[in-house]
């Protein structure tokens, strides 16, 4: 038994760019607030490292959020306050602006990342991340996992309430174990937590879990969504109205969603940590366009922003009214083509795709020099990433062979589902002019984002621009993407390989042995492409300096419970 304790940039100019250059990777820069890998945020996140040519920014070698084998202990949360910044002040709001509107309050029903952030403030969660991407307590203040990875006894945090008076107890979390296994409620989470077969709640404070089979990456998916706890009472008599309603144990208590205005929360009076939270209320705006955003911060309409444009990057690091931070992130940008449905069921026409598109070109041009180009979705700031996967670079003679084989020499024609934001047409108009090279014709439909993201999520898409936030074990970044009938699966795929070799990446603990599964399985997923990655960004996040006690994580997620203002 193992223990656990912005020079303007016009679309114009872009395209061009992108059709005439290239570029080498660039070195890129260290900055206190963080180790960059320089990347720009923008409006294509998925229902959601870099630097030079080596890994960085890497959990050791596997590092407990991989493999669940590290020794934890203790009852500290995640996100600990930094240090040198003074005594925490109690009091103050402030407001944040993310990239798109929220879909759902639901953690169980959500595939947005930006539902995500408003989550870690109403939800705690049973485990979570650190800077490091370790994993710490939170609602499980200790684990034990059984000799053959079978069996997880959880040993929860006592004198917890959620948000409506009902306790936190081990039948809390049974109960939202079921709830996402039942095939009724159509959960994402339920692939997550596929292999949990039993829930069992001995008493209040133990939950013990009893998988199928060993799943290393447990832990880690325990540190999101799958992981967050919502009171059985408000499950049991809001249903589909919980998606407005949020009720959890965090810090934070629902106040109001205004569609497309804004989502307010207030400090939890009970909350279980003593002395936190610090401010008295956090509202959230989605404000789209990244310039409006970054206008905002600036102007101190909104005190912290979630992403800014490219173009925006080097002027705000050297703004001496703004805190600018920057640390390796876990996300990639891509190209998603619906591989059951005509054109892209022909995997040449998908090659032909992956063949035409010039990253290092798109990373100059539109992007202007920050990020690294992708090849798969495990990103260097990853242990399992893999260098020596690289697998194309833009080649029209073999993209037209490629049309050719597939019956259609003079190209073919195609729609993707793009968001309607500056950012992300610009983006998309640079793959519909490197495509055009070759004959192939991009179509671009303008979609909202939550449009998109059901759009996405019903497979009713030919291809889809978009970007996944990532997680701290690479099983987050690929399994559920690439597995046969994967919540995240939206274009069909399916290649048996593919299957056995995923599922064998969550049945080993042995961070060598699932870098090499995780190095097979990126190869054949790069032959079929039914995925284009295109770039991994880095992951930033902009503030007044008049936030304190801000702990950057590399999942992108603002946890505010220990930010405060100085007044």
């Amino acid at each position: 038994m193992r223990s656990h304790e912005d020079v303007e940039h016009t679309v114009e100019e872009a395209v061009d760019a992108v059709t005439r250059t290239s570029m080498t990777r660039r070195t890129l820069f260290r900055r206190a607030a963080g180790v960059g890998l320089a990347g720009a945020s923008m409006a294509l996140l998925a229902a959601c490292g870099g630097g030079d040519d080596t890994p960085s920014g890497s959990s050791g070698d596997g590092g407990a959020a991989s493999t669940a084998t590290s020794e934890t202990s203790g009852g500290t949360p995640a996100a600990t306050e930094p240090a040198g910044e003074g005594e925490p002040k109690r009091g103050g709001k402030i407001t944040v602006a993310l990239n798109s509107d929220l879909t759902t309050m639901d953690p169980h029903k959500s595939t947005a990342a930006v539902d995500r952030q408003v989550y870690q403030l109403i939800y705690d969660k049973l485990v979570d991340i650190d800077e490091q991407l370790n994993i710490v307590p939170y609602l499980a203040q200790k684990w034990e996992i059984s000799d053959d990875g079978t069996q997880y006894t959880f040993a929860l945090v006592s004198g917890v309430t959620f948000h409506d008076g009902e306790p936190f107890n081990a039948e809390a979390v049974k109960v939202n174990f079921e709830r996402m296994l039942d095939p009724e409620t159509a959960s994402p989470r339920r692939s997550e937590v596929a292999q949990v077969t039993q829930v069992e709640a001995p008493d209040d404070t133990t939950v013990v879990l009893t998988l199928s089979q060993p799943y290393s990456p447990l832990l880690a998916t325990l540190s999101d969504r799958a992981g967050m706890i919502i009171s059985p009472k408000a499950i049991a008599e809001l249903g589909d109205d919980l998606a407005r309603n949020p009720v959890g144990t965090g810090a934070f208590t629902f106040v109001e969603w205004i569609k497309d205005d804004h989502l307010t929360v207030r400090r939890n009076e009970n909350y279980w940590r003593e002395g936190l939270p610090y401010l008295d209320e956090v509202t959230y705006k989605p404000v789209i366009d990244a310039t409006v955003r970054l206008t905002s911060l600036r102007t101190n309409e909104v005190q912290m922003i979630d992403q800014i444009s490219a173009k925006d990057v080097e002027a705000t690091k050297n703004d001496p009214s703004l805190v600018y931070s920057e640390i390796p992130g876990l996300a990639f940008q891509y190209i998603s083509l619906n591989v059951s449905r005509p054109p892209f069921d022909k995997k040449e026409l998908r090659q032909a795709v992956a063949w035409c598109i010039d990253r290092e070109a798109i990373i100059r041009a539109i992007f202007f020099g920050i990020g690294t180009p992708a090849q798969t979705p495990i990103p260097p700031s990853s242990w399992a990433y893999d260098e020596s996967v690289q697998v194309y670079q833009q080649d029209y003679d073999k993209a037209r062979e490629l049309l050719a084989a597939a019956g259609m020499p003079d190209g073919f024609e195609f729609t993707m589902l793009v968001t309607n934001s500056p950012d992300a047409i610009q983006l998309a108009e640079a793959y519909r002019a490197q495509l055009a090279e070759v004959g192939i014709i991009a179509n671009l439909e303008l979609l909202e984002f939550g449009t998109l993201l059901d759009r996405n999520d019903a497979g009713d898409f030919e291809a889809v621009s978009l970007q996944w936030s990532g997680r701290p074990d690479p099983d987050g970044n690929i399994y559920n993407y690439f597995i046969t009938d994967g919540g995240l699966n939206r274009g069909g795929y399916s290649n048996p390989e593919v299957d056995d070799l995923l599922n064998q990446t969550r049945a080993v603990s042995d961070p060598d042995q699932r870098r090499q599964l995780y190095s097979e399985v990126c190869r054949l997923i790069a032959e079929d492409a039914p995925m284009i990655f295109i770039r991994f960004p880095a992951e930033i996040k902009v503030w007044q300096p008049a936030i304190k006690g801000f702990v950057h994580i590399p999942d992108g997620m603002m946890r505010l419970n220990t930010v405060w203002l100085e007044q």
